[in-house]
């Protein structure tokens, strides 16, 4: 009997351990969870070796990669049966995402390649800027659209301001916490993924 519960993973991609991004994403993944039947798990790239593709071609015979890393994580936590939302938060460097990002939606096209497991996935982006305008909206859409790649479903933040996905300040003074604007994107983007989810799933 396959179970009625649908995982959302949130990966966060900032070097740096339990810092901006990681609240921020926690905050995104808590408020998915006020939807019914909806459970999550936050995947923290910090402190994982995830190198870059060498587009080998190996992830062409199979699930597997060619890189012996933390990507195997990756891998077996997509494979779980009840993941159905995919939420990735990242800090601004630069104006785009981080090194770590780019590495770990580059390195997916392992699930392109076996079966196109990602598709019909929905997926959330969320960005976090030391400035209030420092690139984050440019951020979110390089990341959609490496998941538009994955034939996924992305979705916005949601209404009352339905933009690419939730863009937050941690320079503002008072921190993450302060940024009420940037908090509430997080939290309707956590609820649209789930909603979405869930509306899916029952078409």
């Amino acid at each position: 009997m396959v179970s009625d519960t649908k995982t959302i993973i949130g990966v966060c991609c900032s070097p740096r351990p339990r810092k901006t991004t990681y609240e921020a994403v926690s905050a995104c993944l808590a408020a998915a969870e006020e939807i019914d039947g909806v459970t999550t798990r936050l995947i923290e790239l910090a402190g994982k070796t995830i190198g870059p593709c060498l587009a080998c071609g190996i992830c062409q015979e199979g699930l597997i990669c060619g890189i012996d890393d933390d990507f195997g994580e990756i891998i077996e936590a997509f494979g779980d049966p009840t993941f159905a939302g995919l939420i990735v938060g990242t800090p601004v460097y630069f104006g785009m995402m981080t090194a770590q990002c780019k590495a770990f939606l580059d390195r997916c096209v392992v699930f392109r390649r076996n079966g196109w497991m990602l598709r019909d996935k929905v997926a959330g982006v969320l960005a976090v800027g030391r400035v209030r305008n420092g690139g984050q909206e440019q951020t979110i859409q390089a990341v959609r659209a490496a998941m538009l790649c994955q034939d996924m479903i992305c979705v916005s933040d949601g209404q009352p301001t339905a933009h690419f996905g939730a863009t937050l300040w941690s320079g503002i003074e008072g921190g993450l916490a302060a940024d009420k604007v940037g908090l509430e994107t997080t939290r309707n983007l956590g609820h649209r993924v789930a909603e979405m989810t869930k509306r899916i799933i029952m078409l």
